[in-house]
């Protein structure tokens, strides 16, 4: 550890802003002019590296210097035509239509999965939320769902899309669909828009609803045997898509730049609709270039990837993190607070996992807890970076919070934080003692280690503009979706990341604490792990579905947004860790390179 000691300057001011709530706006602003800790350093110097305790991980290719070139216009030209495309297209005209009688219910429904699909839902949430009410006063929420003039596919698309916005309707539609027996009825099985419908309603199932689960079964084993029956390439496109990721658990920019694409090739598409979707899509993938380049710039000042040598480099990923888990154009100032979160969480693993001795990481988790500066003092220098840079970010984060809701959020944070690094703590011992826990105690750690809670923790505050009453109170009412949420993303994580962790040292995780306490082979406990995501995305859903009754979308969303991104960067291997080249190709789709317009598309 050859770095250089920092001199260090710790402005009275600032361990204040998290003592008590203020008692007058102007003490609001005065807290929020000094509250960082300063850094200043004559010569900086890098971690050793020849140091044992060095991690091999590959640097990052999206250097500082390339981020700064990308070309993050976009021409005032189209951002009028969005606008005049979003009053032409406006699903308030399909309300009225509806009401009338000259829009039937499925064309309503089709209309608004397009949207979604497109990435449009949240320009027009009001007046989906307005079609899917009227829906519901027609048929109800469970009995009247299953119609008998339903055919499977209309049935399906009803279900998944009153279920995704967290109505509690109920799996009885299916039961038109069985004989006698308890089975599906045989000319499903040659329904290949149907099985595609009724799979994607499958994977919205609570743990309790066998019914759907033996659809889907039903769905993927005759899709499959239609695979290779099919010659409609377009077709096939659709059921080897449905196949690899069902819809509700993908990224929601990959899949609307993928919609795109597949929707051009539509003989029935809207081309409105389409137009104001590619030109959507490029706004919104202009503006993250901007706040890319202004998430880069922090990263370079603050010098944590120059000097920590041993830690992972991962800002593009990071930043690529939070557009998956809030995407929305409205909440540019969230997903750079979340990159730089993202970012700090990144290079604190790593110390936990690769490089601090138990004595020092002991030292650094109690500080953090007690969020107490003089306790630097007894770090090395490069545990004092950390601190530094963690005591900096979320003190400016809830000193921008203190002035714009008046509630002081810095000791829920800080809790969060201090809650991450105790379980990094436990790990760092079992890795130390080459101790395998039980499993269900592994997991128990695992879901808290694995830094989910912080994330929407923060997001729960940033993505929330008014001013907030209670607020403990209401975050203390998003425990289970934040722990189903960060349970997705644990099981994902270890099937992606258990081989490289092995080779490495670290025998703690949820594929090695199965296999040893069950003395079964690799192959079983990875069977058994995604069991196991299966059944958590089920309970992650019933928690949505009940939040929904009386809690905020963009907290719920987000939950499932973090949960989607999980699967996305872990689906071929550890894309954050050791990114290939299927990651940097989803980096490019939603970040870097627009979508292309011919002039002629937009007559």
């Amino acid at each position: 550890m050859a770095l250089q000691l920092y001199r260090l300057a710790f402005p009275q001011s600032s361990i204040e802003v998290c003592k008590q709530k203020p008692s007058s706006q102007q003490n609001i602003k005065a807290k929020s002019k000094h509250h960082r800790l300063i850094m200043c350093c004559a010569t900086k110097t890098k971690v050793s590296q020849t140091d044992s305790r060095l991690a091999i991980y590959e640097p990052t290719i999206w250097t500082h210097d390339y981020i700064q070139v990308l070309d993050d216009n976009f021409p005032i030209y189209y951002k009028e035509k969005a606008r005049q495309l979003e009053k032409k297209v406006m699903a308030l005209n399909l309300n009225v239509d509806f009401e009338n009688g000259g829009f039937s219910t499925l064309k309503l429904l089709e209309y608004i999965d397009d949207i979604e699909r497109l990435g449009l839902g949240y320009r027009f949430q009001n007046d989906i939320r307005r079609a899917l009410d009227m829906i519901i006063s027609l048929y109800g929420i469970n009995g009247g769902l299953e119609n008998k003039e339903d055919s499977l596919y209309e049935a399906s698309l009803r279900f998944r899309i009153l279920r995704q916005h967290g109505y509690n309707v109920s799996q009885d539609f299916l039961s038109k669909f069985k004989d006698n027996h308890g089975g599906f009825i045989g000319c499903l099985q040659k329904d290949v828009k149907g099985l595609l419908s009724l799979n994607e309603a499958s994977h919205l199932a609570f743990m309790e609803e066998s019914d759907l689960h033996d659809a889907k079964l039903f769905a993927a084993e005759h899709l499959q045997k239609l695979k290779g029956q099919e010659n409609d390439a377009q077709i096939l496109e659709h059921i080897n898509h449905a196949l690899e990721v069902p819809l509700y658990h993908r990224m929601v920019k990959l899949q609307a730049r993928s919609y795109i694409n597949a929707f051009k090739k539509r003989q029935d598409a809207n081309l409105r609709l389409l137009e104001l979707a590619t030109i959507d899509f490029n706004m919104t993938q202009a503006a993250y270039k901007k706040e890319l380049k202004e998430v880069s710039k922090w990263w370079k000042n603050i010098g944590l990837s120059h000097n920590l040598g041993f830690a992972r480099d991962r800002l593009m990923e990071c930043f690529f993190w939070a557009v998956g888990v809030v995407s929305e154009p409205q909440y540019h100032s969230c997903r750079i607070w979340l990159t730089e979160v993202c970012t700090l969480i990144t290079v604190i693993d790593d110390v936990y996992d690769v490089y601090g001795s138990l004595d020092e990481l002991e030292i650094f988790t109690d500080a953090v807890k007690r969020w107490d500066v003089d306790a630097i003092e007894h770090m090395p220098t490069y545990l004092q970076l950390g601190f530094i840079s963690l005591h900096n970010m979320v003190t400016e984060i809830g000193s921008k919070t203190l002035i714009r809701q008046a509630e002081d959020i810095i000791p829920i944070l800080v809790k969060v934080w201090g809650e991450l690094f105790e379980a990094f703590l436990v790990e760092a011992k079992w890795t130390h003692d080459k101790f395998i826990p039980k499993f269900e105690d592994y997991l128990d750690n695992a879901w808290r280690s694995v830094s989910g809670v912080v994330i929407l923790t923060h997001g729960y505050f940033l993505i929330n503009q008014e001013n907030m009453k209670d607020v403990i109170e209401s975050l203390e009412k998003y425990e289970d979706l934040m722990k189903w949420s960060s349970m997705v993303f644990r099981l994902y994580n270890d099937l992606a990341t258990s081989s490289d962790e092995i080779e490495r040292g670290k025998s703690v995780n949820a594929i090695s604490c199965y296999m040893h306490e069950k003395g079964v082979c690799e192959e079983v406990a990875r069977k058994y792990i995604i069991t196991l995501i299966d059944e958590a995305w089920r309970k992650l859903i019933k928690v949505c579905v009940s939040c929904s009754q009386e809690l905020a979308d963009p907290t719920i969303d987000m939950a499932i947004n973090l949960a989607r991104i999980s699967r996305c960067t872990y689906q071929y291997g550890d894309g954050h860790g050791a990114p290939d080249a299927r990651a940097k190709d989803r980096v490019f789709s939603v970040i870097i390179e627009p979508i292309a317009i011919k002039e002629k598309e937009l007559m």
